[in-house]
């Protein structure tokens, strides 16, 4: 008994140990390759573009009188899918053809082959990193946007009430970017966040308007 008690410590301090070491060894990739800004912006534009697809589907499925949630989920669900596989798909062939050329270029300035050292390696990673980072932001951004009409499948939300719970999530979403990207420029976080929050009603609107006719 006291053997295998003073081993499950030991293994969960392994796991955790190792969790940290592989944290850290990504957090060196991406100082070795000077790609956090490009990773943020990755992120926010699409996060952006996931939000803004989401409200879009969400005013298009109320001006036709879609009153299935199961529906509305599932064009918000292809929608993120959809701009998941698109984002990864093209930030790895452009991540991966730039950082090849980088590498290139120094290989060419140094006279070394430099595939397997630090730099190399990093290189391939985030070629990889940055098309998750990308694929994954409009589909998260899209989930708050779904969850409403979720509940409303459940029979704990009324239809009516699920799309306009949507569009205030969607707009939180929005909102929530805008705030970041305030901080990240050290300007006015809560006019950033309005500003996008506008963005959406604009949105918003040319969908009633273009659905009424």
């Amino acid at each position: 008994m006291g053997s295998s008690e003073s081993e499950e410590p030991s293994d969960r301090e392994g796991f955790s140990d190792a969790i940290h070491g592989r944290f850290d060894k990504i957090g060196e990739y991406l100082q070795v390759t000077r790609s956090k800004g490009i990773l943020r912006r990755y992120f926010v534009m699409n996060a952006f573009d996931g939000a803004m697809t989401s409200l879009g589907v969400v005013i298009g499925s109320y001006v036709t009188s879609i009153n299935d949630p199961r529906t509305v989920i599932g064009v918000i669900l292809v929608s993120g899918v959809a701009m998941a596989v698109s984002g990864f798909s093209g930030t790895y062939m452009t991540e991966s053809a730039e950082r090849a050329r980088s590498l290139n270029e120094l290989e060419d300035s140094m006279l070394i082959d430099l595939e397997e050292t630090m730099y190399g390696r990093a290189s391939r990673f985030v070629s990889v990193f940055a098309a998750v980072v990308d694929g994954s932001a409009p589909f998260i951004a899209s989930i708050p946007c779904m969850i409403p009409f979720i509940i409303a499948v459940l029979g704990l939300l009324e239809i009516h009430l699920a799309f306009y719970t949507s569009v205030t999530a969607s707009l939180l979403v929005l909102f929530t970017l805008g705030v970041f990207l305030g901080n990240l420029s050290e300007k006015h976080a809560l006019f950033s966040g309005l500003k996008m929050v506008v963005a959406g009603v604009f949105v918003a609107l040319v969908a009633l308007l273009l659905g009424g006719h």
